[in-house]
């Protein structure tokens, strides 16, 4: 077993040198040689003596000129440096396994000192970096399971959740203005709190309400559904500042969600909303491409989407089917006015997206035909999915003449089956 154990490592520093890898990486691997000829050289019998002897002549031919590299190389770190080395392999297997990175202390304290659950598997953040995955605070196997029925996949990686917060910027006083649906198992909400200490939290999830109201008790946390929420309310309860709205959404009712949102454009200043990337790039998409649609237009005519960056699936549990993105939303401070009532916007955008692949002059036939409007050739001969969103109003006011939006009404929410939302 010792031979081979040596035979083993040789090989690997053989192939680190050979290949440019880095400085620890071969340190380490002359370090476990070390401990390896300290181990065989407890044993006298004259067969693992031979074995030893032909490691060296094998090591000592060195096969080559690219071989006498690897030897110089193995010689100068371990060859007059044994004595070092073996005391730094003997500190190492003393020491044990390395300690997770060091966390924000106030976010543990946060949490009720609970601290972290400890490192998984390192994994590639969505920026690229190698780093390990990082629990977020009170993510253990302790806590309650996610249920399905609500569309429940929590964020367990502390690296993601940090730049999710720091996608949010709040300018208000003490983030009277942050509102964060959907917290769960406080992923978010414990660094929110943090910057944002007199934010406000919606969950509908009665034991999320009942673990956040024991870990964090200074937290505001109202218990219903964020589709339930009155945010001009809200808005109020924040002196009137407009609210920064932050969470991670159920894939179920994102499109709901957002449309709730887009309802109450008036009242929010920023949006910054993880959801599954297929939506992330409907809603960011483009004239022209395949994925603009009714949730493009939308939201491109009552603000300004970015896609941030992408999210794999390993950083939640359960981990989804499907990759998922941030998206934030910035909405003007002053409600553009487009001179039309949105519903008649509505009417439009469903019966022209519902049939996408035809000529507008075929899929408007019925309201054209109803109002008694023929359109030009060069807008007619169109498909729906190359016009902008400003054409997508001058095309209403050409069938419904101008007009307003009632006061008090949700124009988008809940008025479009599942199909036309998915457009």
């Amino acid at each position: 077993f010792d031979v081979s154990w040596n035979l083993l490592l040789m090989r690997l520093f053989l192939l680190l040198v050979g290949k440019g890898g880095r400085g620890d990486w071969l340190l380490l691997a002359c370090v476990l040689l070390v401990i390896g000829e300290a181990r065989t050289h407890t044993s006298t019998t004259p067969s693992a003596h031979s074995a030893h002897a032909r490691l060296g002549a094998r090591v000592a031919s060195g096969g080559g000129e690219r071989g006498g590299m690897r030897e110089a190389a193995f010689m100068s770190c371990c060859g007059s440096n044994m004595r070092r080395l073996l005391r730094y392999g003997s500190a190492l297997a003393a020491i044990g396994p390395p300690r997770a990175p060091p966390v924000n202390r106030q976010t543990v304290e946060a949490v009720g000192g609970g601290g972290l659950q400890g490192l998984s598997m390192a994994t590639s953040t969505p920026s690229g970096d190698f780093r390990p995955r990082v629990k977020t605070p009170g993510q253990g196997a302790d806590v309650y399971k996610a249920k399905q029925s609500l569309g429940q996949n929590f964020l367990v990686d502390q690296n993601v959740a940090r730049r999710i917060v720091e996608s949010l910027d709040c300018p208000s006083e003490n983030g009277k203005a942050v509102v964060e649906v959907g917290p769960g198992k406080g992923a978010l909400t414990a660094m929110l709190l943090n910057k944002y200490p007199d934010m406000t939290a919606v969950e509908i999830d009665e034991r999320s309400v009942e673990y956040l109201n024991e870990k964090l008790p200074m937290l505001n946390v109202e218990h219903k559904s964020v589709l339930d929420v009155d945010w001009g309310e809200q808005c109020d309860k924040a002196g009137g500042s407009q609210l920064s709205v932050i969470g991670n959404l159920p894939y179920y009712i994102t499109s709901q969600i957002l449309f709730s949102v887009i309802d109450a454009a008036p009242h929010i200043r920023r949006a910054v909303i993880t959801m599954q990337l297929e939506v992330a790039q409907r809603v960011c998409a483009t004239p022209g491409g395949r994925t603009y649609g009714i949730l493009s237009v939308v939201t491109q005519l009552y603000g300004k989407p970015t896609l941030l960056f992408k999210i794999p699936p390993t950083v939640f549990q359960p981990a989804p089917d499907v990759d998922s993105a941030l998206i934030a939303v910035e909405f003007p401070e002053v409600k553009p006015e487009y001179g039309i009532n949105m519903c008649n916007l509505r009417t439009v955008l469903r019966a022209a997206f519902q049939q996408r692949r035809k000529m507008l002059r075929q899929s408007l036939k019925l309201l054209l035909k109803e109002k008694g409007v023929t359109l030009p050739d060069e807008i007619g001969t169109r498909r729906p999915e190359t016009l902008a969103p400003l054409e997508f109003v001058e095309l209403t006011r050409t069938l419904f003449g101008d007009g307003e939006t009632p006061e008090g009404i949700n124009v988008w929410r809940g008025a479009l089956g599942d199909k036309e939302r998915d457009s």
